[in-house]
């Protein structure tokens, strides 16, 4: 049987920048691409916020991350709307305020 060490025999080839390159290919590899939401799923997103605005209930927030090429979800209650600049200010407790553009938005639900 062959006592192969696997990747570490190869690390004393490898340059920094091989590392970084390496690196930055795999993260490029990994991005997914942005979801398309529909006109009908947008209003009844609008719905849930303006509900939870009302009654002043926390949100669960699928958000586009263009940085990362991945979606994460905030929970939080919306602080502050602003209709103009399509943009809102999310309070998520622990994280502060969190600004999120509508159209990076893929889904809402009302946590009750």
């Amino acid at each position: 049987m062959i006592r192969d060490r696997g990747k570490i025999k190869w690390t004393s080839l490898m340059l920094p920048e091989h590392v970084k390159e390496l690196r930055d290919i795999w993260e490029e590899f990994e991005r997914d691409t942005k979801p398309e939401v529909d006109i009908f799923a947008l209003s009844e997103m609008e719905e849930r916020i303006r509900y939870a605005m009302e009654y002043h209930l926390p949100l669960r927030m699928k958000i586009w991350n263009e940085l990362k090429g991945k979606c994460e979800t905030k929970t939080g209650t919306i602080h502050y709307l602003n209709e103009q600049n399509r943009n809102l200010m999310l309070e998520c407790g622990d994280e502060g305020f969190v600004r999120v553009r509508v159209e990076n938005l893929i889904s809402v639900d009302v946590v009750e």
